[in-house]
């Protein structure tokens, strides 16, 4: 592990609520990922690079701020600002050309550690200079992505081919070693000809929960905030990080601690706009929708029962932006608003419910849409308690 002026708590003050998916092994593109809903967008101003990349690492500025994203392509150095829309490439002095799987940045945001083959050397790579030193070799596996502990630094990865969670200690030769057996379920492929069984993006939150996406999608929890490792991990949902038929190749980002619990089994909602007004407390504008739950698995496309159930949709993160509606928790966090069922609130298979919803957002009223977007809208149901 490189050497870093910054501890790991100082680490842990910096996070986002998105994590970011390398999504495709050539034209890659980036993909922010939101872990309570499911809901996955491609960054569009972020080109897609045609070569492809891997070993994937979040460079942070700021609790508040999209981090820089870094990762490697052959013997390149590929910089991704989210903000900024750019995607460019350079040089390392030092690296050879992989392939290269696991990446991560140390908490400092100077140091990008890499993994390539079983018995090829690891390199770390000083990202300012772009200079790469060579370290021990990982020691077999189907291993993609490892994440850092944001409580202790330890650098952990699973297994593809049977779940065991791992350690990956860059002192050791090689660096590998088990943790725990089968705590995972064997990981699946995509679609995507050549795509690898792997756990291809993992991240923590800063409390230290572990997340494991593998190539297919599927997202599967564990509760790493203590020294006890649980014997299974929790696959969250019925649904999957949805990219179609393409393979997530890697990830990269540590997140705050969610607000509610993930559930990405998503069932049918429609929206109509019904009016707006200005408002004055703050200036601005109030939107007011009705959006109609339907019982309806969007998955499947089949009618089955609801109890409980969460909706979720764009939030401008502007002061005094608010969303209302009665019967629901409410909650708005980094762009978005979540309204949550508080109990069970039965709607039986294929039936449907309407929920009006009211939408504050400041500014000038003259400059402010006739109807608000509401991009982002969907809606998924929650187990019940």
């Amino acid at each position: 592990m490189a050497n870093s002026s910054v501890s790991w708590k100082d680490a842990r003050l910096m996070a986002h609520r998105k994590v970011y998916l390398a999504v495709g092994r050539t034209n890659t593109r980036i993909y922010r990922f939101d872990p309570i809903d499911g809901d996955t967008r491609v960054v569009e101003n972020v080109p897609a690079y045609e070569a492809g990349y891997t070993a994937l690492g979040a460079q942070y500025h700021g609790e508040d701020q999209e981090p820089l994203l870094l990762a490697v392509s052959r013997d390149r150095l590929i910089t991704i600002d989210v903000t900024a829309g750019t995607l460019k490439d350079q040089v390392i002095d030092g690296l050879p050309s992989g392939p290269w799987f696991d990446g991560d940045m140390d908490p400092d945001g100077k140091t990008l550690f890499v993994v390539s083959n079983p018995d090829v050397h690891s390199y770390a790579i000083d990202v300012a200079a772009r200079k790469a030193v060579p370290r021990n070799a990982p020691g077999g596996g189907r291993w993609d992505d490892f994440a850092y502990h944001p409580k202790d630094g330890r650098l952990l990865s699973v297994e593809g081919d049977n779940g065991d969670l791992l350690l990956i200690d860059p002192g050791r030769q090689p660096m590998k070693t088990v943790l725990r057996e089968g705590v995972f379920p064997p990981a699946e492929a995509s679609a995507a000809a050549g795509s690898r069984k792997s756990y291809s993006a993992t991240f923590f939150d800063q409390d230290g929960n572990f997340y494991a996406v593998d190539s297919a999608g599927n997202v599967n929890h564990l509760d790493l905030t203590t020294a006890t490792i649980p014997d299974h991990s929790q696959r969250i949902g019925r649904g999957r990080v949805p990219v179609g038929a393409l393979e997530i190749v890697n990830g990269a980002g540590r997140i705050t601690p969610l607000p509610a619990p993930p559930s990405y089994d998503e069932i049918a909602v429609s929206k109509k706009f019904n009016r707006t007004w200005e408002n004055s407390e703050p200036r601005g504008r109030v939107y007011s929708f009705e959006l109609t739950l339907t019982a309806v698995s969007t998955a499947s496309g089949r009618p089955e029962d609801v109890k409980r159930f969460r909706i979720s949709f764009d939030l401008p993160t502007v002061n005094g932006a608010k969303a209302e509606a009665s019967g629901v928790q409410v909650i708005a966090q980094d762009g978005k608003a979540y309204l949550e069922s508080v109990a069970d609130q039965f709607l039986a298979a294929g039936t449907s419910r309407p929920i009006t919803v009211q939408i504050t957002v400041p500014g000038d009223p003259t400059h402010l849409p006739r109807e608000y977007p509401l991009d982002g809208l969907k809606a998924t149901r929650l187990p019940s308690h």
